[in-house]
């Protein structure tokens, strides 16, 4: 893109707080610190009946700055913006809705629609957008879409939401966006991988005994209650931020840094996931919960099946990862909030300090921590000072803004600055959408014949879980 180039960043559903909580704050973040090529302009639509005055008031109000940048930024940015009141069901609003836009950017223009709305109206919208003429790529512009989760609710509507984008939209022209890839330590695992000559020899099943993902919360549905009842942790967590983790972490090196290529590797690893239905008896692989009082949430169906924790034991079938097993975890209501992917080594095959059957030998693991202090930690056992021999654990840490004294940029700035690039490689390609429903949806068919537990709020889910590690394998995580 050249400096003089203008893109509008179009977020339909403005009014909502993902724009003044998460996608202002992250444009204005790359805004102050020159990091979008070219000229940018904001612009929010919505049904309010606001002008651009009240939009900029809005957004002054609500959104989190940047303390490092200066006021005399936030009115320059305040100035990029602009607002269409415009009623997103309706199809003749989009004609008028492009006109504005067409105003507003003053000549050719590059524009990217972020769809922050109903998942409902994601397929409506993209057709106004195309009846408009909004989504025409001529003269080298670029017009592309970023739909957030949930992509469909089984593996049927996200095929069928798919095939119909599809026959609007180029397959690069879709930006399926899941925000835990793009934060740093997220970011940072493929380096960790296949940069460091030490680590990815030992990142197979021969050295490997299990990988533990937790995304755990501490929240409950605050007020969500009607929405989080027709979802439940599988569909709003385990799906996608969860096997998109694991997909990450299992992974073979690809070819090249290409998206396709990413993305082949990833795609592979969720083809070879096991489905629980194929497992004898699934109550040994999953355990899922709801925190008390859920039921007694407004919105919430009187005697609710719906699941607010979810646990379980996870198989790669293939050749690096046959018979390790992948523990992942979800829950609302949990002590505290954390997201990690730790890796636990195996015992050396033969013992010199100790008997390894007395379960007390920690063994050597790597947790990256994704949320919050993102870094990195190592833990091995060393020996105490003094004489005979004691073991001791210990840790080596590495934490991000320590090492480079300051934080980490926000995830939505890193992959708001990649679809401005067209960088494909931190989102979800259509056939990793299905075959990660393929497997949700396996899991949720599997749960319905195990028991759903009740566990008391601010507890680390139904103690059941914990019969998910075999003997002596450890234990779940429980500080980030």
């Amino acid at each position: 893109m050249s400096a003089t180039e203008v893109t509008q960043i179009v977020i339909l559903g403005a009014s909502g707080d993902l724009t003044t909580k998460k996608l202002v704050p992250a444009l204005y973040a790359a805004h102050c610190e020159h990091l979008f090529p070219g000229k940018l302009q904001l612009v929010g639509v919505a049904r309010r009946p606001w002008d651009d005055q009240a939009f900029r008031q809005i957004l002054t109000d609500n959104s989190p700055k940047m303390k490092s940048c200066s006021y005399d930024s936030w009115e320059a940015f305040l100035g990029l913006t602009s607002y269409v009141q415009t009623h997103l069901e309706t199809a003749a609003d989009y004609a008028a809705l492009g006109k504005r836009l067409d105003q507003i950017s003053g000549g050719p223009v590059n524009r990217v629609f972020y769809l922050a709305i109903k998942p409902e109206l994601f397929l409506t919208s993209v057709q106004n957008l195309e009846a408009a003429g909004l989504l025409n790529q001529e003269h080298g512009r670029f017009a592309r879409v970023v739909v957030e989760k949930p992509f469909g609710t089984d593996l049927p509507s996200a095929r069928a939401l798919n095939a119909r984008l599809l026959e609007i939209l180029d397959e690069d022209q879709l930006y399926r966006i899941d925000h835990y890839l793009g934060k740093e330590t997220v970011q940072n695992l493929l380096v960790f991988r296949f940069r460091n000559a030490f680590i990815e020899p030992l990142w197979n099943q021969k050295y490997v005994e299990l990988v533990q993902i937790t995304v755990a919360e501490n929240i409950g549905t605050e007020g969500r209650g009607g929405y989080y009842d027709t979802s439940g942790a599988v569909r709003d967590i385990l799906q996608n931020h969860l096997l998109q983790l694991m997909a990450l972490v299992a992974m073979e090196p690809p070819s090249n840094l290409s998206p396709k290529a990413i993305r082949d590797e990833k795609v592979k690893v969720l083809q070879c996931l096991r489905p629980p239905t194929e497992e004898p008896d699934p109550s040994k692989i999953i355990v899922r919960g709801q925190y008390e009082g859920y039921a007694q949430e407004p919105g919430v169906a009187p005697g609710t099946q719906t699941e607010t924790y979810i646990s379980t034991r996870a198989h790669i079938d293939n050749w690096r990862w046959g018979g390790v097993p992948f523990l992942l975890r979800t829950g609302k209501n949990l002590p505290s909030r954390f997201t990690s992917i730790t890796i636990q080594f195996r015992m050396p095959p033969h013992t010199l300090f100790g008997s390894y059957q007395e379960c007390h030998l920690r063994p050597n693991k790597i947790t990256l921590r994704i949320q919050p202090n993102d870094g990195i930690d190592l833990d091995f056992d060393v020996k105490e000072p003094g004489q005979g021999i004691t073991i001791r654990p210990a840790k080596l840490n590495f934490d991000y803004q320590d090492y480079f004294h300051k934080p980490s940029p926000e995830a939505y700035q890193r992959l708001l600055q990649d679809v401005v690039m067209g960088d494909q490689s931190l989102f979800i390609r259509s056939d990793e959408v299905e075959q990660s429903w393929r497997w949700a949806d396996s899991l949720r068919e599997a749960m319905v014949t195990t028991p759903l537990h009740t566990y008391a709020r601010n507890s680390w889910g139904p103690t059941a879980a914990n019969a998910l590690y075999g003997e002596c394998e450890g234990r779940w995580v429980t500080a980030p």
